[in-house]
Formats: C-alpha cells, structure tokens, sequence
C-alpha cells in the first residue's frame, strides 16, 4: 500500500472515530501488540510478561526495534515482530499471529537462525555466543496438543538430554487457554487472558493485580491515541482483506480443479462416441459448457 493510499485510510478511520473510542483495542492486533509493549513506560510489564512465559528471572529488558514506520504496516516488508536484548546479552524474538500458514513453523526457525547468526558479526568466539528465544503467540490453533504452551528445545530422542540451550522455541495458542476463573489462572495465563479478553475481564485483572492495573491503563492509552487507533484499524482491514483473497485464491483453484475433472471426462466420453447432447444429459453439465470446452480443445 502506497503512503498516499494509506493517509486517506488513516482519514477515513479517523472521521469515524467517535464510534469506537469507549472501546479498548484489540493486543491480538500485532501492531497494538507491539505499540504496547514496545514503549518505555511498559517496559516493566514486557518484563513481566517474559518471566512468565520464560518462567526465568529476567532482571531488565530492552527493546531493540522500536521503529514502528507506521505508514508502512500493511506494507509485506513490513516487521511487526518485537526483537528484545536481555540484561545479559540473550536475544528473545515475539511475535503475535491471527493468520496461519503451513511454513509458519520454519518461518519461525528462520527467524531465530537470523537472530541468533548476527552474533557472529559482534563476538569473535562462540563460546560468547548468547541463547536466542522465539516466542509466537497465535489467534488459532497452530498444533496437534491439547495444551496451550509448547516449548522446544534440542534434546536426544532417548533420554532427554539437552544438545544446547541456546535455542528455545516458544508457542502460545490463545484459542487452547483454558476457561479458568481469574482466581485459577497462573501469571501466564493471566497475560495470554488479558491479550484475548474483553473490556470487562481486563478490568477484573486489574482489580486483582497491580501489574495488570498498569496493563489496562496502557491499552486505554493506545486505545485513546487517534493515531494509534486509526493504523490499528486499517491494519485490521489490511488482514481481513488478505485472508479473503487468500480464501478466494483457494476458492478459485479447487473451481479450477473441477473444471479441469469435467473437461477430462467431456472429453474421453465424446472419444467414446457420446454426442454433446448426450454428455449434457448423462453428467447434468449444460450443453453450452460443453459446446466452449469443446471449442477450446478444437474438437468439432
């Protein structure tokens, strides 16, 4: 999408503003996930968030992409993934997904490949090399397991044992959390609770924690930014058009797919001596069908 496109966009959002402002929005967009936990004032709750899923203590945390270009969100070049440097020097990669697709679980290998080979560039030794951790929070279920956090690591098939711990691989599901009262939960799932909740959930999160009082205030932040709001809107459009057209695409080919199957078989019947007629009648396919796929294999 060309800036000018993307700035009549952001108008049209804004003209309509006053709709959604009592609403909050939405962490499972990946650019409000990112605005969220990528700003200095909740540096301390990203920190919270990865000692829970990394159930590590993590004493600080800096996040090293900060840039969110947004006039360029939908743009495919686009990165809205949070890169973070740990107080002693691990990378952690996260990444918050509504969209599947088949090579996710290699993208994702990519990634952490890309974050943990820069190293190369700064240290001259592996041996100070740091670990590098992937971690993708997704909207959908993404694996074959009933439980909502996977973690992977490299370990011998027979007993366990760990090859390095350098890489670690991470995933959330947020459609696998389990319906538990806010009492059940455990820090974790009080975090992926808040990313997929309502308004009024989070407000009893907040009620229950000062951590997440401090979460709720600054959704309400982002959420009352217009800015902020209209690209976390746009880029909502943005992914349900795609999945449309990818849907279609689909949609497209199994037609395709279809025509094909019927074209074969019009074909090795009329090579059987079926007239027209008598295929339109034998496999219900209108005799016009017939007639325009014959014409285009040049048969008479």
């Amino acid at each position: 999408m060309q800036i000018k496109e993307m700035k009549e966009m952001v108008s049209l959002v804004l003209e309509e503003e006053s709709i959604y402002t009592e609403e909050l929005l939405d962490l499972r967009n990946d650019f409000v996930f990112k605005s969220f936990f990528s700003s200095r004032a909740s540096n301390h709750l990203l920190l919270e968030f990865l000692n829970a899923v990394l159930e590590e203590t993590i004493i600080a945390v800096e996040v090293v992409n900060t840039n969110l270009q947004k006039m360029h969100v939908n743009d495919k070049a686009s990165s809205l993934d949070l890169r973070v440097k740990t107080n002693n020097g691990e990378q952690i990669n996260i990444e918050m997904q509504v969209q599947g697709h088949r090579a996710l679980p290699e993208r994702m290998l990519m990634y952490w490949a890309k974050m943990y080979s820069v190293q190369d560039k700064v240290n001259d030794s592996y041996s100070q090399l740091k670990k590098a951790t992937q971690i993708l929070i997704t909207d959908f279920n993404l694996l074959p397991k009933k439980h909502f956090h996977s973690k992977f690591q490299l370990i011998d098939r027979e007993d366990g044992s760990i090859f390095t711990k350098h890489i670690e691989i991470h995933v959330l599901e947020l459609s696998k959390l389990p319906d538990l009262s806010i009492l059940e939960t455990d820090p974790l799932e009080k975090w992926l609770l808040f990313m997929k909740s309502d308004k009024k959930t989070k407000e009893e999160l907040a009620m229950e924690s000062s951590v997440f009082k401090e979460a709720l205030e600054e959704i309400e932040r982002l959420s009352q930014d217009p800015e902020t709001r209209a690209i976390a809107i746009s880029r909502e459009i943005h992914l349900r058009d795609q999945i449309q057209r990818e849907e279609d695409a689909r949609e497209d080919g199994m037609e395709k797919g279809k025509r094909a199957e019927r074209e074969a078989i019009i074909l090795g019947m009329l090579s059987k001596g079926f007239s027209a007629e008598e295929i339109s009648t034998t496999i219900s396919v209108p005799l016009e069908e017939i007639k325009d796929i014959l014409n285009a294999n040049h048969v008479q």
